[in-house]
């Protein structure tokens, strides 16, 4: 894949990061008042007019950095300067520095301020590893400093293993759930905006038990499909069959038969750009491969059973045979016939609002495969649901958690049905 033409699409198109309102503006008004009026609605001032108000003395304070700054002087006057840089921290891994960097270099050239972050699988081991419990349940000031002024967070996929926690003691995820519930709890209260992108990690194949070149292949595609009109275009049909709809019920021929109510919930487009209609709604996040529509059913509507034939375990392989069963919108029976163990641990490390439903989702991805449990890519395959539990925040739920977990599942044998009518056949939306 060509790293160029995509960190254009993830900064330019997805994301839009540049430059945002000056954020000293308010400050200036605040402190120097009504003389700000006028002159904030020029584009620059000339030293004999900023004499002749009065302002010269005001204009020099907004020239320090302390302001943006707000004007820059110039040989005949100030110029005033009312845009700055978005802050963008790229979180990324050592395989895929070279996106990152065209991602960096692409952030400079649209005036923001990226900054890089590398993360890997031995790093995020041993910061839980190393560390004392107590020292896990402090939320670093520099992390909170970095949270409370970001406005992107780019995260190329940093953990090539998906059975990193694996050896780990629970206690030492529990320790640090605090503290990364609080540092969500800044990032949805500021909207802060995010992008999460998929990557082909050999490793990752490895863990899933997948030939790593047709898992490259998957991912690649995945990706190219998510800028394509056809994926654009499906998940718009689905939303217009699906928006305002107030009940949902999925069926299968495999004992499936959930159902949940979505009664005052948007229904939300993973179509490959971050709208100004997406922000207003407060859905600030983006995966890349994108091609899903999704909502966030009332938290405790969902009654009913779920069967999954396989999903990934977020750090703890993979299970299969799942069977969820729900009761006021909480898991209150969970089973699986291959790693039960792993489902156990899983949920023993997590904190907050996992068992409750989430997040039903479609998938409008043509370009999709199934990759034996690389959840960015099985939940965009077209022909797919998913149900999530846990977090949900951030696109219009009211559940807070450590945990978000996606099952997917194919619906060649089922149906989803919307206010008593199927929108969904055999995992082909119904015209």
């Amino acid at each position: 894949m060509d790293n160029e033409w995509l960190a254009k699409k993830l900064v330019n198109y997805t994301e839009h990061i540049g430059q945002k309102d000056n954020p000293s503006i308010p400050k200036a008004r605040k402190r120097w008042g009504a003389k700000t009026r006028g002159i904030l609605k020029k584009d620059s001032i000339p030293f004999n007019e900023a004499k002749r108000l009065k302002a010269t003395r005001m204009l020099d304070a907004w020239c320090d950095v302390d302001y943006g700054p707000l004007a820059i002087k110039g040989k005949s006057g100030y110029r005033l300067k009312k845009k700055v840089g978005h802050t963008v921290r790229i979180n990324y891994n050592p395989a895929n520095k070279k996106l990152a960097e065209k991602v960096w270099e692409q952030c400079l050239r649209n005036g923001a301020k990226p900054h890089m972050a590398e993360m890997d699988t031995a790093k995020a081991r041993k910061t839980r590893i190393l560390s004392p419990e107590d020292s896990l349940r402090e939320f670093s000031p520099i992390s909170r400093a970095i949270d409370e002024n970001l406005d992107y967070v780019v995260s190329l996929d940093t953990l090539e293993r998906e059975d990193w926690r694996k050896g780990i003691p629970t206690s030492k995820f529990l320790a640090s759930a605090p503290a990364g519930m609080k540092s969500r709890e800044i990032m949805d209260a500021r909207q802060i905006r995010w992008l999460l992108v998929g990557w082909p990690h050999p490793g990752i194949a490895k863990d899933l038990n997948f030939p790593a070149a047709k898992f490259k292949r998957i991912v690649e595609n995945s990706i190219k499909w998510s800028y394509k009109k056809q994926t654009y275009d499906l998940i718009w049909a689905y939303h217009k069959k699906l928006d305002g709809k107030k009940s949902i019920r999925i069926v299968h021929d495999d004992g499936t038969d959930l159902s949940f109510s979505t009664r005052g919930r948007r229904f939300l487009c993973d179509d490959g750009v971050l709208s100004d209609d997406d922000i207003k709604h407060r859905d600030v996040g983006m995966n890349i491969p994108c091609g899903e529509i999704f909502t966030a059913p009332k938290e405790h509507s969902a009654n009913g059973i779920l069967k999954i034939p396989r999903n990934p375990l977020r750090g703890h392989g993979v299970a299969e045979g799942i069977e969820l069963v729900f009761k006021n919108g909480k898991v209150v029976e969970y089973s699986a016939e291959k790693n039960q163990r792993g489902m156990d641990r899983m949920f023993e490390e997590h904190t907050g609002d996992k068992f409750r439903i989430a997040e039903l989702g479609i998938g409008c991805n043509k370009g999709a495969e199934f990759t034996n449990g690389y959840t960015i890519v099985d939940e965009k395959i077209l022909g797919t649901l998913h149900i999530a539990i846990g977090w949900n925040l951030g696109y219009g739920g009211k559940n807070n958690s450590t945990l978000h977990l996606d099952f997917v599942k194919p619906m060649f044998n089922g149906r989803l049905i919307a206010d008593g009518r199927t929108v969904m056949r055999n995992g082909v939306i119904v015209k």
